[in-house]
């Protein structure tokens, strides 16, 4: 845990930055005297990006015109989710601002853990519903239709391949599993040194369970059975795991049993991986020059299936929400005002809200390599295939989703087969659902 305020050094910057310049930008409604003179400090729990490194640079601005310091402390991913957990349900907490992965955010609103924001949001000149995507900000609604969260990344997972190695081998963008499977071959065997893809492999809701679900879809599978039956020892579940076993253990690098995004992504920037199916948003630090030696030599896509069925990228935001149990409510209101007004979001390379998504991943794809859009088109296309109960949103979902990470894990690390591993998996799900009533 590393904890810093306003001023900290920028290690990775995002390429579609608005030119670099870092304009200031109003912070919501006129700032009280009384609060300046107070300088309040306010409390933020977030996981280590690169973006609120930029967001450190940036802080100056905003306690300038509030008067509101600002503490960070930066967990790791699994880290923050147990201790967004674990600080929600208390009393009192010193967090006042919190990253939360939106697949946890019902259970939170209906336990009466998470801040509404609407009263806060009232006649702001920066925040504007109509800014986001409908399918992000109606997530971060409550049943009674309050907004208890705002979207902090509009996300989908992609394909993100080296064009230029594509091109070397004169491969074509994969369109199906089989094909994807025989470009990683192939490179794999002609690259001394680079896998021929990477993929998240670690335990945890999230890690493997936020590409591995996008797999199980293509292949036709899903979590749950119409009825909410557990549905995940299937015939297609078992081919799905099948596969990703195989192109993994084949064609993957060592120890992808542990892999989470950040091994993902830094092998492909750092050339060890020529293909990786994850989060869009890992896309803009792989083109970032300073932090990546494939930066221009990258091509998307749109992820594959088996052929028979619709590709199911995922679909994820990452939510900023003020706890029940904050003393600086209003404070930590006025931050993710700012944090996601149109000036200041696209300086720090978050995706939302809409004006800031095309100007930061307006990224152009390899030049050379047929078929290939660039960054932002081929995440618009994703977004319009993308269902926000690709994993389903149930509040049980946190549980849901270690089980099936472990399953996954288990198979890769070669522990267990696949067969038994999700039936062993369909068991565990089947008994939480059942013992949450469905």
């Amino acid at each position: 845990m590393i904890t810093g305020c306003g001023g900290g050094s920028d290690t990775g910057g995002s390429q579609g930055e608005a030119g670099g310049a870092e304009t200031t930008a109003p912070a919501g409604d006129d700032t009280d005297a009384e609060m300046a003179d107070a300088k309040t400090t306010i409390n933020f729990m977030c996981d280590s990006r690169s973006e609120f490194e930029k967001m450190e640079k940036l802080l100056p601005q905003f306690t300038e015109e509030t008067g509101i310091d600002v503490n960070f402390t930066f967990l790791q991913e699994t880290q923050l989710r147990s201790k967004a957990g674990l600080e929600l349900q208390a009393d009192k907490t010193d967090i006042d601002v919190m990253l939360l992965d939106f697949l946890t955010l019902p259970k939170y609103i209906e336990a009466g853990y998470v801040e509404p924001l609407d009263t806060y949001f009232e006649g702001s000149t920066t925040f504007d519903e109509g800014d986001f995507i409908p399918t992000f900000i109606d997530s971060c609604k409550g049943e009674d239709g309050k907004l208890y969260a705002v979207p902090l990344y509009q996300d989908c997972s992609i394909l993100i391949l080296r064009g230029d190695l594509f091109e070397k081998y004169g491969l074509d963008i994969p369109k199906t599993f089989d094909e994807l499977m025989e470009c990683a071959k192939v490179i794999d065997a002609g690259e001394e040194g680079v896998a021929g893809i990477a993929m998240r492999g670690a335990r945890g809701m999230g890690v493997s369970e936020w590409t591995w679900p996008s797999i199980l879809a293509g292949f036709g599978g899903s979590y749950y059975t119409d009825d909410m039956k557990a549905d995940l020892n299937t015939p297609e579940a078992k081919a799905a795991m099948q596969y990703y076993s195989d192109i993994l253990k084949n064609y993957g690098p060592d120890g992808v049993a542990n892999y989470s995004y950040t091994e993902v992504q830094n092998d492909v920037m750092q050339g060890k991986a020529a293909m990786m199916i994850d989060s869009a948003t890992l896309a803009v630090r792989c083109e970032d020059p300073e932090a990546s030696t494939v930066a221009g030599k990258l091509a998307y896509a749109v992820i594959p299936s088996d052929g028979e069925h619709d590709p199911q990228p995922g679909f994820y935001s990452w939510d900023l929400i003020v706890p029940k149990g904050s003393a600086h409510k209003e404070e930590a209101a006025r931050l993710l005002e700012w944090i996601v007004s149109p000036e200041v979001s696209p300086q720090l390379g978050f995706s939302a809200p809409n004006q800031a998504l095309e100007s930061v991943y307006a990224i152009p794809a390899y030049e050379g390599l047929e078929g290939a859009l660039s960054l932002y088109n081929r995440m618009e296309a994703s977004l319009q295939l993308a269902d926000p109960d690709f994993r389903p949103r149930i509040p049980e979902e946190s549980g849901v989703g270690e089980v099936v990470s472990i399953a996954v894990s288990d198979v890769l690390s070669g522990t267990a087969e696949v067969d038994a591993a999700l039936e062993n998996c369909n068991k565990q799900v089947q008994q939480i659902l059942d013992d949450a009533g469905y």
